[in-house]
């Protein structure tokens, strides 16, 4: 096994542990394993001692040879049993960057050979296909298919003001179809010039960064941003909180360039166009509650947005989750812990569920696609009633007065069978 390479910054925080415990009450994992080796808490010390293992004035002054194989075996696991969440930065009382140096962890474990196996050919599929799904990107506006005429001609457009980076799940994933055909609907709607890059568009990075593999980004977001640059946009707009992240947060730091378009997620454009007037928006008599992706909240900041969203919907009685912003609780889909370890992604899912049920909401919004596809999936099998929606689905049936009265009595169809039952 080769050094342990982390920054320096990555040795102090280690260093800077408090052992408070704080992160372990608010870890998902934790929540459905009730494994403290899961947890911040045990990653940073394991990863103290791995790194004085690693080092030889450590290891002379502190007196330790090497970390056992077995301990390092099992924390090679351990590392990837995260949905790389953030709430254990939000609630350190000393700023340690966990959700980094975890990623950092599972780029020393991957090149040391040591990473659990993945479920099929994911890789393969992002090195030949550059999607996670498929070994070719032929496929990529599927969801194209049963929309009109004048969306198929519209998404293959070869220049556009802005761009639809429609990503991997909402292009693959039948559940989540319906999200990318209320973007283009909305944005039909409010009379745009705009265009999708179709096969042009390559996955974004992400799942590549959480396997611990950000070598292989720069050939994608060098790809991506050229794609975008050739069809001469203004503007990029992402239903995927994800793909805006690494849009936002990643790509300008390995790229090293000036991107000459501006970047926005689906919910701070659509709130512009709502103030804007561009696209109507009519009543709703329904209970709503929102759940904050975490990378659209704690990753990238936007809480206010989908709320001023919702706000704005008259007849709507809004209520926030007991966990919400800066500490909603994940999915279970993030972090790519479904592809290493489905059972408890989906565990931690359930407990999504529950803190649903508890706000009585007929209606439950997100603004990503993976956190609708999740906790859709989810309430199914759990034979809930209430309706998961992305918010610009539930803005593109509010866009029209008879889609807002059929989706209201179908609502309260629902809502009157179960309290019968």
């Amino acid at each position: 096994m080769k050094d342990l390479e982390l920054s320096v910054k990555q040795l102090i925080e280690i260093d800077g542990c408090t052992r408070c415990g704080e992160c372990i009450q608010r870890c998902p994992v934790f929540m459905v394993t009730h494994d403290q080796r899961v947890t911040a808490f045990d990653a940073l010390q394991t990863t103290k001692d791995w790194s004085i293992c690693k080092s030889w004035f450590r290891k002379f002054f502190l007196n330790r040879k090497q970390m056992n194989p077995d301990r390092l075996q099992d924390f090679s696991k351990e590392v990837f049993q995260c949905t790389l969440c953030g709430h254990c930065e939000v609630v350190c009382p000393v700023n340690i960057h966990s959700k980094e140096l975890r990623i950092a962890l599972r780029e020393n474990i991957v090149k040391g050979d040591l990473q659990p196996s993945l479920p099929g050919p994911i890789l393969e599929n992002l090195q030949q296909g550059r999607n996670i799904t498929y070994p070719t990107n032929d496929d990529r506006l599927i969801w194209v298919q049963n929309m009109p005429k004048l969306f198929r001609h519209s998404s293959r457009k070869m220049n556009a003001e802005v761009v639809y980076f429609v990503g991997c799940v909402a292009s693959f994933f039948p559940a989540t179809y319906s999200i990318p055909q209320a973007m283009l609907y909305l944005l039909e709607k409010a009379k745009l010039d705009y265009g999708c890059l179709g096969p042009e568009e390559w996955c974004c990075g992400w799942p590549l960064i959480g396997m611990g593999r950000e070598e292989m980004v720069y050939e994608m977001m060098t790809h991506n941003i050229e794609a975008v640059k050739a069809m001469g946009a203004k503007a990029v707009v992402f239903g995927c909180p994800s793909c805006y992240h690494v849009w936002e947060n990643v790509y300008p730091r390995l790229y090293q360039k000036d991107i000459p378009f501006e970047i926005f997620h689906s919910t701070d454009y659509f709130l512009k166009l709502l103030k804007e007037k561009r696209i109507p928006m009519h009543a709703l008599e329904a209970t709503v509650t929102y759940h904050d992706p975490c990378d659209l909240g704690r990753a990238s900041g936007i809480y206010d947005s989908p709320r001023e969203i919702i706000q704005m919907i008259s007849g709507a009685s809004f209520v926030e989750m007991r966990n919400h912003k800066q500490h909603a609780t994940c999915c279970g889909g993030g972090g790519d812990l479904e592809m290493f370890f489905p059972k408890i992604s989906k565990d931690i899912g359930d407990l999504k569920i529950k803190e649903i049920e508890e706000t009585g909401a007929e209606v439950v919004l997100s603004a990503c696609q993976q956190c609708k596809r999740t906790i859709s999936l989810n309430a199914k099998k759990l034979k809930k009633k209430f309706r998961v929606l992305d918010l610009v689905e539930l803005i593109l049936i509010l866009s029209d007065p008879a889609r807002a009265l059929a989706f209201e009595n179908l609502i309260q169809k629902s809502s009157s069978s179960e309290k019968s039952s």
